[in-house]
């Protein structure tokens, strides 16, 4: 997958505010592959509503997505599963981590079909510039909100797929950590080619090259 196309889309079930001035509703638009954008989106913008309609959690919407030239709703549910693998990825709010598994049986489901041997030390090496190497055979419900959020940062990186969408995935961060997070994922995102897309209440509070598109 190497672009991902918006056609005219907006919530079918409710108008977002400031719908008219959107840079992305109701319009056609296209996120292509190597591409680094911030989608600042307020409470209220429809935010979580189009981070999972890219994803093809949901048809809710009018208009149309496309991966490359296949309409996401005229896909099998196989399929869009299929292209959660290596196509488009979605760091969600809430983290969805499993609470009862430690943070590196989490981090490692990502690879669940794969030999989960050759990750562990990129998931270390990760942990480590994330701070949470010693969480690692923690469970999750025994951590932290922000520990949970550096893990699924973490998670989301082992093995990266073309697009990596994140969700607010820094809110419980201090701007230490945000840096260093925010660095992370651009390191491994320039090194596997992906599309990065942040939606954020607000702009980045430090420097990034990062193209801004108001939602």
């Amino acid at each position: 997958m190497d672009n991902i196309v918006l056609e005219n889309i907006s919530p079918k079930y409710f108008t977002p505010r400031n719908i008219e001035q959107s840079e992305i509703w109701k319009k056609n638009i296209s996120f292509r592959k190597g591409e680094k954008l911030l989608i600042v989106a307020p409470s209220g913008s429809g935010k979580s509503t189009l981070a999972t309609a890219v994803l093809g959690t949901h048809f809710q919407y009018e208009g149309n997505i496309k991966y490359d030239q296949e309409t996401v709703k005229n896909l099998h549910l196989e399929k869009i599963v299929e292209n959660r693998k290596d196509g488009v990825s979605l760091l969600f709010q809430d983290v969805r981590l499993i609470k009862n598994l430690t943070i590196s049986e989490n981090i490692l489901l990502r690879v669940f079909n794969k030999d989960r041997k050759k990750f562990i030390p990129k998931m270390e090496e990760y942990a480590s510039r994330l701070g949470i190497e010693n969480l690692l055979q923690k469970k999750a419900e025994n951590c932290s909100y922000g520990e949970r959020q550096r893990s699924a940062i973490v998670r989301s990186l082992i093995n990266p797929t073309n697009f990596l969408i994140y969700d607010e995935c820094f809110s419980h961060l201090d701007l230490n950590n945000k840096k260093i997070a925010f660095s992370l994922i651009n390191e491994v995102s320039q090194e596997s080619g992906s599309c990065v897309i942040f939606f954020e209440l607000n702009e980045f509070p430090f420097e990034h090259n990062y193209q801004i598109l108001h939602l």
